[in-house]
């Protein structure tokens, strides 16, 4: 943890701490003052005073609670100027003592909220991670069931269609492939009329980035467009009765949001046949688009892809630095681990076999390297006996299927902890010490 995260555990920018700091040692002192004029401090009785700066302390850490009692000190020596009679000698151990039980209750503090802080990045890492997965088996689930139900007239998935989205990377009016992603959604959601709308600042763009169909100008007054960007959750007429009764152009609006409740985009739909406006329909639109707008949240991570990485998949890429910032800040330890063997026909199956092997959690890369064929795993949230319980299972299940264990068969495996800031360089580093162990051993 960095020293500044220790001394001021809620960070720099929360105003009202140092407002509460000033407003309640200056609230102490004018409240002591009235009580006792001669002795503010309670120099010669219980400090009760002292009280403040302690709470203060325990409440936002070490530097607040001496901020405190810098008032404290900067009262003294007011008094001091202003009736040097009654305040001729400076209570040295009053200060002392005071100053030290801050320091005490402030390390408590931030020893607590940083681990509080801790436990919350994990629990909000976990919980996107389970939103990503609940999105992605509901897509597999309903790719599933359209591919048994529309088969001859639409012959790809759902879900290859989404695979075919994540591929490409041309980006028109600041959207990666909105034509793209509006022609996918017309196919699944039969949709005749729609605009898809960035958002900027909780406001839409005027202009759709993308359409189908002939697309009436916006209209941001819409109540069905007020709502969706109030709620970020799909609105329709009949979400709610009085819908129905008011003016609406759009029959829905289906907002773009990302597994951390960002609002990118939203879809307004004007125009779809009677029949395919029903829940399920409208439901894998929803999804679709907010898969969607986690494409856009990890496009932005693209300009840190360096040239001899840019085949990386962004969804590892973007995990990769989501959990560097976890490592940094809190100390929480991911692995990076690499298999290594030369590019045969045998191997593809069995670096695919091992990259097929995840966890939830888990993210897998599979490339080749002039004659090597490489497995990157990487495992969130695992060091140590974690990592060491992962690279058993997996020796275990690689006999099971293959009859021999990872390392006689010239795999060889090397791990990584997430120590440097620039993922980029790291991968890259990474890949390359991969590739030179195993050149070193095979020659």
């Amino acid at each position: 943890m960095r020293i500044y995260q220790h001394i001021l555990p809620h960070g720099g920018k929360d105003i009202w701490q140092w407002l509460e700091t000033a407003i309640m040692s200056l609230a102490a002192l004018w409240f002591s003052t009235m009580l006792t004029p001669a002795d503010p401090l309670d120099t010669h009785t219980f400090p009760w005073i002292w009280f403040v700066p302690l709470l203060i302390a325990l409440r936002y850490g070490i530097l607040m609670g001496s901020l405190s009692v810098s008032f404290f000190l900067a009262s003294w020596f007011i008094w001091f100027h202003a009736t040097p009679a009654l305040y001729n000698t400076f209570p040295k151990l009053n200060f002392l003592g005071g100053m030290l039980s801050v320091m005490i209750s402030g390390e408590f503090s931030g020893l607590w909220i940083a681990r509080i802080r801790r436990v919350n990045e994990l629990k909000q890492y976990a919980e996107q991670r389970l939103e990503i997965l609940t999105r992605r088996l509901f897509l597999l689930t309903l790719s599933h069931d359209r591919l048994e139900q529309d088969i001859i007239g639409r012959p790809s998935s759902l879900r290859e269609g989404l695979k075919t989205l994540r591929q490409l990377h041309a980006t028109e009016n600041g959207l990666p492939n909105p034509s793209e992603f509006m022609a996918l959604a017309m196919r699944q959601g039969n949709i005749s009329s729609a605009g898809l709308y960035i958002v900027h600042d909780g406001h839409l763009n005027r202009q759709a980035a993308a359409s189908i169909g002939v697309v009436s100008p916006l209209n941001p007054h819409d109540p069905i467009v007020k709502l969706c960007l109030d709620k970020k959750e799909l609105i329709h007429i009949n979400t709610q009765v009085h819908l129905s009764e008011l003016p609406s152009h759009y029959l829905a609006a289906v907002p773009a949001v990302t597994s951390k409740q960002q609002l990118v985009a939203v879809l307004l739909i004007e125009k779809m046949p009677f029949f395919a406006f029903q829940a399920e329909n409208l439901q894998a639109l929803s999804v679709l688009t907010s898969y969607y707008a986690d494409i856009i949240a990890a496009n932005a991570l693209k300009l840190y892809l360096i040239p001899t990485i840019q085949d990386c998949p962004i969804e590892f890429f973007h995990a990769m630095h989501t959990l560097r910032k976890l490592q940094r800040d809190f100390q929480i330890k991911t692995s990076l681990v690499g298999y290594i063997v030369a590019n045969t026909p045998s191997a593809e199956e069995q670096l695919s076999f091992i990259g097929n092997s995840v966890r939830a959690l888990d993210e897998s890369w599979v490339l080749v390297r002039k004659e090597w064929r490489i497995c990157l795993i990487l495992l969130p949230l695992t060091g140590g006996s974690s990592l060491t319980g992962y690279l058993d299972r997996i020796d275990n299940m690689f006999f099971e299927r293959f009859g021999n264990h990872p390392g006689k068969m010239n795999i060889q495996i090397q791990s990584s902890n997430l120590e440097q800031d620039d993922i980029g360089e790291h991968l890259q580093t990474f890949i390359q010490r991969l590739t030179t162990q195993h050149m070193e051993l095979v020659t």
